[in-house]
């Protein structure tokens, strides 16, 4: 099982979801069953979030391990991974910065769904203030 943890600033990276390697299938972690929010096709290197009615295409990973978003238009490359399962945002000037990590990865369409389903959207939340 591929698991998947947020990397926080100042704290220890937390856990977040879990791939399911035997269909794909991704969950989000929670106090109770953990909740399916999407699925990866690991042939194509294709991430899906879950819908009602199709499932949205959210985007795929190169055999270079370049994560590349969905869009109108040419994909647009947003985040990379490494062989040993740390994901990087892709800053167009400037360093990449660390966001995450993958535990037991199998291949890099794991780290692809990590990045759509959990660590971008967490780049979009405000800061916690004290």
């Amino acid at each position: 099982m591929a698991k998947i943890y947020r990397h926080l600033n100042n704290a220890p990276d937390s856990y977040v979801g879990k791939i399911d390697p035997t269909d794909g299938r991704v969950y989000s972690e929670r106090f109770g069953p953990d909740e399916y929010i999407g699925r990866v096709d690991y042939e194509k290197g294709e991430v899906h979030a879950h819908r009602t009615g199709p499932d949205e295409y959210l985007g795929r990973v190169d055999d270079e391990h370049h994560i590349f978003a969905h869009q109108f238009g040419p994909d647009d490359y947003v985040a990379s991974v490494t062989e040993d399962g740390k994901i990087y945002r892709h800053v167009r000037m400037g360093r990449d910065t660390y966001v995450g990590r993958m535990e037991e990865m199998r291949h890099p369409v794991e780290a692809a769904a990590a990045w759509f389903l959990f660590l971008s959207l967490a780049l979009d939340e405000p800061a916690e203030t004290a």
